[in-house]
């Protein structure tokens, strides 16, 4: 005899909200849904074990008296235009958790490895002038030093600037490996996951452009400087209020310092300011609103060439693309440090083959394998 179980209307419809699940989409596999919600019938254990499936919850939410109230762990940092920011989905809430649980895990091996307290964490203030903290991001990530000659490879290296300095950064536009599952850039950018020995950065690669990939980069890496961890997204150029606009002050200032203002001057069309901003990383919109802070562009020129750039924003986002190199996607996700430190873990006898399978996101041993490899490890 099968298992009926208990559940109230108000816990499944926080599940399909929290899962972004339509009524209309959530019937089809489950034709008896609408006798859920209306308490005529009860769903079977296996019914309802197939829901929480669909809907990315546990089964033990589903049978709570009442949704829970899933408040987000880091401060809500966001700012955008006509935004209405709601309650997080289920996908932003599990990302947070999934990558707390990486640095958490990591946090305990950097410990057991010997390592001290970061010493740029925390070493600054949001009261600090941006221009002198931009000038410390400049020297922490080495940015003096960088030949990259387009956002791809801006990207590149501040992603190794970061790591040499020991901040974990991860880049993902999914939940997990799950790619039915994606994430938006309407609801974050990115955060920071502040920790004395296991500073973290996500970015939301979502159809975000390299150039807006780099300010999020930089901006977060502001936040630990600062000592604190946040959520992001929304119009860079707004500004936003405390924090948010003291780290986007920051940004712009680090990625575009005053010396490198005058490759804009002979910019005329919004092709003119694309080709200038590709060599500092940045999008077009960034360098605009720099240069008009500078007083180098008057605000007639500005609202011209920015309307422009907005009207062909396709422009710059990323391309939609299918495949890639699976291993380079993989160690994104979890990045270079955490990576390595997983396999060579495994390998060392420290931790178990299924653990180390289950953190990379694959119980193939040939991945492991390959990935080991790929990373060097030994």
């Amino acid at each position: 005899m099968s298992t009926h179980v208990a559940v109230t209307q108000s816990v499944l419809a926080w599940a399909l909200q929290r899962a972004d699940r339509s009524y209309e989409e959530a019937v089809e596999k489950f034709p008896k849904l609408g006798d859920w919600l209306s308490g005529e019938a009860m769903p079977r254990l296996r019914e309802l074990e197939k829901f929480a499936s669909f809907t990315h919850v546990s089964l033990g939410a589903l049978v709570m008296p009442e949704p829970p109230d899933e408040a987000l762990p880091i401060a809500d940092m966001r700012t955008r235009e006509s935004m209405v920011i709601e309650r997080p989905s289920g996908n932003l809430l599990d990302t947070i958790d999934r990558y707390q649980q990486f640095q958490d895990w990591y946090h305990d091996y950097a410990r057991e490895q010997g390592a001290q307290k970061l010493p740029f964490l925390g070493s600054v203030s949001t009261q600090d002038n941006p221009h002198m903290v931009a000038h410390r991001v400049r020297e922490l990530l080495l940015l003096d030093r960088v030949n990259a000659t387009s956002p791809d490879q801006w990207r590149r290296d501040i992603v190794k600037a970061l790591e040499d300095v020991g901040v974990l950064v991860m880049m993902s536009g999914i939940v997990g490996n799950n790619t039915h599952r994606p994430l938006s850039t309407d609801e974050f950018r990115g955060f920071s996951l502040y920790d004395d020995l296991a500073p973290l950065i996500f970015v939301n690669l979502a159809g975000e452009s390299y150039g807006a990939q780099n300010f999020t980069l930089v901006h977060e890496f502001a936040h630990l400087l600062a000592g604190h961890s946040a959520l992001s997204g929304g119009d860079h150029l707004l500004g936003g209020t405390g924090e948010e606009a003291w780290c986007n002050r920051v940004t712009a200032l680090a990625l575009l310092p005053d010396d490198a203002l005058a490759v804009f001057d002979a910019a005329q069309s919004v092709q003119d300011y694309r080709v200038a901003a590709r060599r500092f990383g940045v999008s077009a919109e960034v360098a605009l609103h720099r240069l008009r802070s500078a007083s180098r562009i008057d605000e007639g020129h500005y609202r011209t060439i920015l309307d422009a750039v907005r009207a062909d924003y396709g422009a710059e986002k990323m391309p939609s693309r299918k495949g890639g190199d699976f291993y380079n996607t993989l160690t994104a996700r979890l990045g270079r440090p955490l990576a390595t430190a997983i396999v060579s873990s495994t390998l060392e006898g420290r931790m178990g083959f299924t653990e180390g399978f289950r953190m990379i996101g694959s119980h193939k041993r040939e991945v492991f394998d390959e990935l080991a490899r790929r990373l060097q490890v030994v």
